[in-house]
Order: C-alpha cells, then structure tokens, then sequence
C-alpha cells in the first residue's frame, strides 16, 4: 500500500515539475529569426532550402540567386530580406515549437 502511494505522489510531482519548468523554460525558446526560419520549416514539413525557393520565387529571383544566397546563409548565417518577410507572413503559430504547443495544437493544454 505504501509503494502505490510513493508511486502516486512520484508521479504528480513529476507532472508538477514539468508545467512549472515549461512555462518557466518557454520564452527561451526564442532564437530570433534563425528560430522562426527553422519552426516554419519543422511546422510545414519542408526543408529550409524549399523555403527559400518558395520565397525566391514569390520575388521572381532567378534560381541561381536563391541558390547563391542559401549558400550564403549555410557559411554566415544571414537570412536574405525575402526569406525574413516570408518567414514573417506565416500564421504566428507556425513559429512556436514548444512542447506543449506541438501536443496540443488548439493552443495552451487545459492545465496552463
């Protein structure tokens, strides 16, 4: 009886521990815009060069150039305008990835 009641109050302070330290943990997720590039992608199932072939083509730039800039952004990191602004005009909820907002899609789970 005593094991069941130690296994029972093991497993409500796990779930305890566990909101306390998602909502605590939440907001660092935010890695800028490298982040929201990769969330749209992980949310959309496509890869980040399929992003930027999206976008390029939305500006009409050649395929060389969106080769050419993606290349950039593989050796330095910076993200080209277009790909900003369509990363920026996706729903807001495409670019959170945290745990519970993946589980649950409606938004906060019942118990936040």
């Amino acid at each position: 009886m005593t094991v069941m009641i130690i296994f029972i109050c093991l497993a409500v302070l796990y779930s305890a521990l566990k909101i306390i330290l998602e909502k605590r943990l939440a907001p660092l997720d935010a890695v800028g815009e490298d982040g929201d590039l990769s969330d749209v992608a992980f949310s959309s199932g496509l890869s980040v060069y399929t992003l930027f072939q999206k976008a390029g083509t939305l500006w009409q730039f050649s395929h060389a150039r969106i080769d050419n800039d993606f290349k950039t952004y593989l050796y330095t990191g910076h993200i080209p305008g277009y790909v900003r602004l369509f990363v920026k005009q996706q729903p807001a909820k495409t670019r959170d990835r945290t745990l519970s907002k993946l589980i649950y899609s409606g938004g906060r789970p019942p118990y936040l």
